[in-house]
């Protein structure tokens, strides 16, 4: 059991290292030479696309701790008799797509790999025209792609779907609505993410997110129980009484890791500093800084509520809350070839190669 798990991250790990590889010729031919080289990672993304689907929708069940368990709807071994007994509807429609054309539980895992890869690069082409295969391979080094594609992949297609959906806002937004809506249904905790976007557009001056930041790191370090605090606010507490309970259930206490977490709030706070010092340095000088200060914006709200959450277990998977704004706040840096503050794209690309060396060869 362990030697197939291992063969698979072996070969997520040699595949990373092949895109890694690419990736740096590609920045020093553009940073070095100043030579665009565009079309050549548009054909390099969507091969590499193609090899990451293939990867992650061939693997064994037992690959990934969640994913023999995703299987449930796919196999029969639970029946549904109406959409009113399911929280999140995307994945039971997945598996009876997936079980109308095979029995094979890998052609599930396929339709997942595909609904999680696409939209993503999709994403990437709307986003923007310049070095698409680096900022790919920015998302690929966080160490939630591998998770969300192979374990917690409910909440992978939902990042995929939103992440659509963010970089059609501004230019078709009753799509990018409809793309919110779809990540809402295969996992309804991406609703956080998604107001906090929404939101982002009334908040103007960005000291009172960073003020927010420090005020939700000091109610942490005070062990703030936020499940109380929202359970005596009227329709709220009816919203997520039943959700949040889960999280503070006893049991659960117990057997995970619950109170201040230093090392995701460093991980947080390092990237809160990155794209502070990018925001000031990025102001009134490029066309989309106002787009930037959103995600930066969003990021910041998501973290403060991922740091909320410490005192409950499972406090992770809140983390993906803000993680999935980190790749947009070191967006800017694949569109030049000048420092932005003291980063380059080379400074980004060691950064990226780092975090996955450590969340992934342990």
């Amino acid at each position: 059991m362990q030697s197939i798990i291992d063969a698979f991250n072996t070969k997520f790990t040699l595949i990373y290292l092949g895109l890694s590889f690419i990736t740096f010729v590609l920045i020093c031919e553009y940073i070095i030479k100043n030579k665009s080289s565009n079309k050549i990672q548009n054909v390099f993304l969507i091969l590499f696309a193609f090899i990451f689907i293939i990867l992650i929708g061939t693997r064994d069940k037992i690959v990934g701790a969640d994913s023999e368990r995703t299987l449930i709807f796919f196999t029969g071994a639970r029946v549904i008799k109406s959409l009113s007994e399911l929280k999140d509807i995307g994945i039971y429609i997945v598996s009876m797509l997936a079980r109308s054309i095979s029995d094979n539980y890998k052609t599930f895992f396929t339709f997942n790999a595909i609904l999680y890869i696409i939209p993503i690069i999709i994403g990437i082409f709307n986003l923007t025209k310049k070095n698409r295969l680096v900022f790919f391979f920015i998302i690929v080094s966080m160490f939630f792609f591998k998770t969300m594609g192979i374990n917690t992949t409910r909440q992978g297609i939902a990042f995929s779907f939103f992440f659509l959906a963010l970089t059609m806002f501004s230019k078709k937004k009753w799509l990018s609505i409809l793309f919110f809506i779809v990540a809402f249904f295969n996992h309804a905790s991406i609703i956080i993410p998604i107001a906090f976007y929404l939101l982002s557009t009334k908040i103007k001056n960005v000291n009172l997110v960073i003020g927010i930041y420090i005020i939700a790191t000091v109610l942490s370090l005070l062990n703030f129980n936020l499940n109380s605090f929202l359970g005596k606010i009227p329709i709220i507490n009816i919203l997520v009484e039943e959700r949040m309970d889960l999280y503070y259930k006893q049991e659960y206490q117990l057997v995970y890791q619950t109170g201040f977490r230093i090392n995701f709030f460093t991980f947080n706070t390092i990237f809160a500093i990155i794209g502070y010092i990018t925001l000031n340095n990025l102001k009134k000088k490029i066309e989309h800084y106002d787009e930037y200060k959103r995600y930066y914006v969003c990021f910041m709200l998501a973290s403060s509520f991922f740091f909320l959450m410490f005192s409950a277990a499972f406090s992770d998977r809140f983390g993906f809350l803000s993680w999935i704004f980190i790749p947009f706040l070191l967006l800017p840096y694949t569109q030049t070839n000048k420092k932005i503050g003291y980063l380059n794209m080379f400074g980004i690309f060691f950064i990226c190669i780092a975090l996955f060396l450590i969340f992934n060869l342990k």
